[in-house]
């Protein structure tokens, strides 16, 4: 009896000692950090993030959240409340008696913008659930505005369709007219892939707060050049059918179809619900159409760039990235001449270009932030 007992204290004792054992290596481990959510964040002025990483090894540890070197919180998770725009990034360090870990956060903080107009013309994304985040109850012109307005605040984008399509934002203040580039807006384009907005401001001159007054155009690179045409205006046509294409007319006595893609974007209309009559007309200025089919078999469209001065457009000049700027001081009245404007208070981006290039579909600008500058 006393051999049995004096055997299960040894293996007590053992298992002790390999528990203490296990305890001394996990305490003797540098703290790892592992971002579950990712390593960067896209949000509005005011958002809030919640960033909740996993740690290995933190037994023991200190944590310190910081921006440019100051201290923002020392606690394991962090609730980030955006109070500016632009750019931020948050360092998060973690240290105990055998090391440290350290990790870079990036925070991209954008305009709130209010939407007092979101009328996109037919084009592939418009009604589309699976990409451009339409719920199908987008029934009215209120209903319209609220998509856009929360796919802005989500930095998600919003397309504009064929030519004419336009948005109309504002932010809660005044847009100051300073040396230089004034405010920025974020689009998708990349090498090659260039579906240029033109870009249009107003001054809140009756001081009503709303975006009634007059719009000057931003004169870009191509104003006055080859192709260039003012008040061009262009009617669409409710289809009949489902799946069909949009029959369009404009005031040149062209005519022409935005194609229904079936395969990328199936759903059934690409005509917006929440017009409800069974045509509409849109007007703007229109750029020349630069798409080309490079492989001559139908299979390798390209959007070559615009010089500089328009959304969405993969310039040298005006754009960082996806991010194009624009200078107030390029504003032009409806005779074409420039005008001195102080400030603005309201940006109307509308897409340019009326073309149709193969399996890409429409040119339509596709936008998901504002900055003011």
């Amino acid at each position: 009896m006393n051999r049995v007992l004096d055997i299960l204290f040894l293996c007590v004792v053992a298992a002790l000692s390999l528990s203490c054992n296990i305890d001394e290596e996990v305490a003797e481990t540098s703290p790892v950090i592992i971002l579950t959510q990712g390593h960067s964040y896209r949000m509005v002025k005011g958002g809030v993030i919640d960033i909740a990483p996993r740690y290995e090894g933190a037994a023991g540890a200190t944590f310190c959240w910081s921006i440019d070197g100051s201290v923002i919180s020392t606690e394991p998770e962090l609730s980030y409340v955006a109070q500016h725009v632009g750019f931020v990034r948050i360092t998060l360090t973690v240290d105990n008696a055998y090391g440290h870990d350290s990790v870079d956060i990036d925070v991209d903080v954008s305009e709130c913008v209010e939407v007092y107009d979101y009328t996109p013309a037919p084009g592939q994304f418009i009604g589309d659930s699976r990409m451009a985040g339409f719920s199908g109850m987008e029934l009215t012109a209120e209903a319209a505005n609220s998509y856009a307005r929360r796919r802005l605040a989500e930095r998600a984008f919003i397309s504009l369709g064929g030519f004419g399509g336009y948005v109309v934002v504002g932010f809660d203040h005044s847009i100051e007219n300073i040396e230089g580039c004034d405010f920025s807006i974020v689009g998708n384009a990349f090498d090659n892939s260039s579906e240029p907005g033109i870009v249009w401001v107003m001054a809140d001159d009756n001081g009503n707060g709303l975006p009634d007054d007059t719009w000057y155009e931003l004169a870009g690179s191509e104003w006055g050049a080859e192709g260039y045409l003012r008040d061009y205006r262009v009617t669409y046509f409710r289809p009949a059918a489902e799946s069909s294409s949009v029959r369009w007319e404009d005031n040149m006595g062209g005519s022409g179809e935005i194609a229904h893609l079936g395969k990328q974007h199936p759903q059934p209309y690409y005509y917006p619900s929440w017009i409800d009559s069974d045509s509409y007309t849109l007007e703007g200025s229109r750029l020349a159409a630069k798409g080309y089919d490079r492989s001559g078999s139908g299979t390798q469209w390209v959007q070559p760039p615009y010089g500089w001065g328009y959304a969405d457009n993969a310039s040298t000049v005006d754009a960082s990235g996806e991010v194009n700027s624009f200078d107030i001081d390029n504003a032009r009245d409806g005779a074409g001449e420039a005008v001195v404007l102080k400030s603005v208070d309201f940006i109307k981006v509308q897409s340019a270009v009326q073309q149709q290039c193969g399996h890409l579909g429409e040119y339509s600008p596709e936008l998901s932030a504002f900055y003011d500058l």
